[in-house]
């Protein structure tokens, strides 16, 4: 039985693939197996898949989905078909440095970790930047990607850890899950994940979801509804609170940015009845402010921080609606 199963979803990266295989067969060690979910993928990239599996048989296995079922739902699917004690996700258009897994492999038998979590780099048309995480649990809410990670796959199955099957958002529901259920994690000061900004992908056209605060709504509904939050303790609650602030915040700055007055009216008012409703505590939410929480990136602590502080002063309206006119 190989140690690690590092699942890739494929969909339509024909023109990436082949680095992002390269990469996953060049690693130091050697006990683990490749899961490549072929998610209907109109372009070449069965074959390239094909033409891999043929090198390299022991090694690497193809998952043909019968329909499309999203990035979230091939993972999901391939979790269940893995194999290894532990698992970590790669997307097809990313790729990772050969000592990525033997790194994280080491980390994470040197205690009773649920997973360990790592930095990445940033490949912006060639240029690089490298990103590391804060040791805290601020990190597994911030960093809402799947990937950059190792799992013990058995904490995964045994919690019915799974992924949405909306097409956007997925990583957000998965991160909360991964959270909820969390006991013992380790974050290390190691970037060895490359991430590369394609705009073709279905991260690169995010810009244009307008409503992206209904996602992420959706995100915690799904969330809501398969974990009580009254069995966790205070503070994971109220991480759990804050991260629907930041994330909904995010959602309307980013998202509605330039959307007109109308628009962001609309943006607005949902999110001020659905933090009402899901949260109505939150104004007494410890961790909002300019200075905190500790171990938070300051684009979320300002964000969320003056977003509230200008809500007590009945300002928050006109932030957003100033938002909105931005080009």
């Amino acid at each position: 039985m190989p140690k690690v199963s590092c699942i890739v979803p494929v969909y339509n990266v024909e023109k990436y693939l082949r680095r992002c295989l390269d990469s996953l067969l060049s690693q130091t060690i050697t006990d683990y197996e490749i899961i490549c979910v072929n998610d209907c993928s109109p372009d070449g990239s069965l074959a390239i898949l094909e033409e891999y599996r043929k090198k390299y048989p022991d090694k690497l296995r193809i998952l043909q989905n019968e329909e499309n079922m999203g990035q979230g739902r091939s993972r999901a699917r391939a979790i269940l078909e893995a194999k290894g004690e532990y698992i970590c996700f790669v997307d097809s258009d990313d790729y990772i440095k050969s000592d990525y897994m033997e790194t994280y492999l080491t980390e994470m038998e040197k205690g009773d970790f649920d997973f360990v979590i790592g930095g990445y780099i940033r490949d912006v048309e060639g240029k690089f930047q490298e990103c590391l995480v804060s040791d805290s649990d601020w990190s597994i809410l911030t960093y809402t990607v799947a990937w950059g990670k190792l799992f013990r796959r058995s904490f995964l199955v045994e919690n019915a850890i799974d992924f949405s099957d909306k097409r956007h958002g997925e990583d957000v529901y998965f991160s909360l899950r991964v959270y909820y259920h969390c006991e013992h994690y380790k974050v290390i000061p190691y970037a060895g994940y490359y991430y590369y900004l394609n705009r073709n992908s279905t991260t690169g056209r995010m810009n244009y979801q307008l409503n992206f605060e209904r996602t992420v709504t959706d995100m915690f509904d799904l969330l809501m509804k398969r974990c009580d939050l009254t069995k966790i303790s205070e503070e994971k609650r109220r991480h759990i609170e804050y991260d629907y602030l930041a994330n909904m915040i995010n959602a309307l700055i980013t998202y509605g940015h330039g959307c007109g007055p109308a628009r962001m009216k609309d943006k607005y008012e949902y999110f001020r009845q659905d933090r009402e409703r899901r949260f109505p505590d939150y104004r007494h939410n410890p961790y909002v402010g300019l200075r905190k929480p500790k171990g938070q990136t300051l684009k979320i602590r300002m964000g969320v921080g003056v977003t509230m502080l200008l809500s007590r002063l009945h300002l928050e309206r006109l932030m957003f609606q100033v938002i909105s006119l931005l080009r």
